[in-house]
């Protein structure tokens, strides 16, 4: 999901194992459906003006 966001062109993960690396990268493949992407747009609409923006 985050993937699809203006602006986002590399987001950053913090795999602590090779197992959680695996399962991160597991999620480039995942093609969510429109509603989903919707759904979380409106979970998390994203940052606001400053310095609201950095508040999430």
């Amino acid at each position: 999901w985050l993937l699809t966001r203006p602006g986002i062109t590399g987001p950053i993960v913090g795999p602590r194992t090779a197992d959680q690396l695996d399962s991160a990268l597991r999620a480039l493949e995942l093609d969510l459906p429109e509603a989903v992407l919707t759904g979380l747009d409106e979970i998390f609409p994203g940052p606001g003006p400053s310095p609201e923006a950095f508040a999430w």
